[in-house]
Order: structure tokens, then sequence, then C-alpha cells
């Protein structure tokens, strides 16, 4: 594995925002508009062209009805695609969607038999450079209030009255950071994925300091104020706005993620997909020690 080197030190200039970038397009949906007997605990997952501001949508974007009802669900993106396609219990074995997954997780399992009908609103500015969706694909239209909206029906498997699981399927918890430095974790010091934070080099420790569990806690967690791209380093819960997973990024076309202050890390070859992973879960898990 490629080791940071001094790259890891270096600042850039880049302007994350311009608005002459490629429109966000819509690629695919996890059902597909359109399916039937789809699984009571499926999650609606929109795969996206490129990478979004995680920070853009909110509930009002992306919601789920059945005839005049709204039900109660947890709008989340995914920067990349780590969590399995449409499954709320699962992880991804490889990435499937080139760029980031706008998603809607229902807090309470889906009826059998009923058409449900997932309703996206176009969101002005959702693409990480500031570029708005691409609206001339079929199915965007225009309701009573003005709103350009999209919608994506499907139906759950089973017959009308049913019973539903009595659960909503949950991923079993993630690693602890303390995990993420045993032997040949992404984190580990005899693996040099991170070699520059975790050596004698002194500008990239006073940026991030890996050498320890501890210490990456202080360095990653506990440390005040944004980063580069807008959010802190680590937001607990929130993978897609922690910078830690922005400077690991690397688009479908292998480039960094743009506006990060530096090189990706690691410069060259870009971490395996499973500790991409693996530190999306931390987070996710509330980025315990």
């Amino acid at each position: 594995m490629a080791a940071i080197s001094g790259a890891c030190a270096e600042l850039g200039d880049e302007v994350r925002f311009e608005p002459s970038a490629e429109p966000v397009e819509i690629t695919s949906s996890v059902p597909a508009a359109g399916s039937l007997a789809v699984d009571p605990g499926a999650r609606f997952d929109l795969c996206l062209s490129t990478e979004i501001d995680p920070q853009i949508p909110d509930d009002f974007d992306l919601n789920l009805r059945s005839s005049t009802l709204t039900f109660d669900t947890e709008l989340s993106v995914q920067m990349f695609s780590w969590r399995a396609p449409g499954q709320q219990d699962a992880i991804a074995a490889e990435r499937w969607c080139p760029g980031s997954v706008l998603s809607i997780t229902p807090k309470s399992p889906l009826q059998p038999g009923i058409t449900y009908r997932a309703r996206l609103r176009a969101i002005d500015g959702l693409g990480w450079r500031g570029q708005g969706m691409d609206l001339s694909a079929p199915g965007w239209t225009a309701d009573e209030e003005g709103n350009v909206t999209r919608w994506f029906d499907f139906t759950v498997a089973g017959d009308i009255g049913d019973p539903a699981p009595e659960e909503v399927p949950t991923l079993e918890p993630g690693p602890t950071l303390a995990e993420l430095f045993t032997d040949d974790a992404v984190f580990d010091p005899e693996r040099g994925a991170c070699s520059c934070h975790q050596g004698s080099d002194e500008l990239a420790l006073a940026r991030l300091d890996l050498r320890t569990a501890e210490l990456a806690f202080e360095s990653l967690v506990l440390r005040d104020g944004l980063e580069p791209t807008g959010v802190p380093m680590v937001t607990p819960g929130r993978p897609s706005e922690s910078y830690l997973l922005h400077k690991l990024h690397r688009t479908a076309s292998g480039e960094a993620l743009h506006g990060i202050a530096g090189a990706a890390m690691p410069p060259g070859e870009p971490l395996p997909f499973a500790d991409w992973v693996a530190v999306a879960r931390w987070i996710a898990d509330g980025a315990q020690p």
C-alpha cells in the first residue's frame, strides 16, 4: 500500500464551487420505479452521477408517501456507496454507484401489499461544486405549488393485511477507533497507510496525529473548528459530513474530492474499499474511542 509522503503536508488552492460543472443526474433508484415484491425492510436509495454536498438536502426534498399519507423516514447521504443498495442491514462488497447516494430509511417496516411513492424535489445547488440537478430527463414535472418533482413508485411484497415484520433491520455495530489501530486495520502503524501522520514529521503531526488511538481521538474527534470543506474533521454519526472521509475520498474516475486542502490521503493509490467502509462505519456509529 502506498504510504503518505510529504504531499500530505501540502496545501492546495482549488476553488470548490464551479457553476460550470456538469449537473447532477439520477443514474438509478433502488428499488427501481415500478418494482413489485419489494422487501418490507428495504431502504430507498437514489444513485447520483457525481458527489453532492451532504449538507444541502433535507426531509422536504425526498420523502415517502402512500396515497395522501407521508411516512416517518430518515434522510441520509452516502458520499460514496458503502451500504448495500436498498438494504438497511448490509454493507456493499464494492462501490456500486458512481457518485453519492441519497437515501430515505423508513423508521418502521413497510406494509405488505402497499404501493409507496418516493417524492424527490429538484434541489438547487445539490452538487459538490454547487451545480444543480439535470431536469431534462423524463419524469420531472411541476406540481400545483410550483415545485419541480419526480416520483418513484414501488409495491411491497405480500398482500394488504399481511403482518409486517416487527422491527426494522439494522447494521451490526461498527468498529471503535481502537479497533482501527489493531493489526492490519486502516490505522495500524505497521501498514504505513498513514505513515506521515505517525512518524516524525512535525508539520504533519501538528495537522493530524495518528500515532496512537488516544492521540488520534483528540486530533480527529475533539478537534475544534471547521476544515476546508466546511465541516469538522469528524462529525459523529455523519460520515459524509466529516473531513476525514473527504480526504480519503476518490471519485469514480480516481480523482481526489475537489476543494480539499493538499493531496488526498494516501497519495497515489487510494485505500482499499474495505478501509473506506471501516472509517465510515466508525463515524456512523458515533466515532467511539
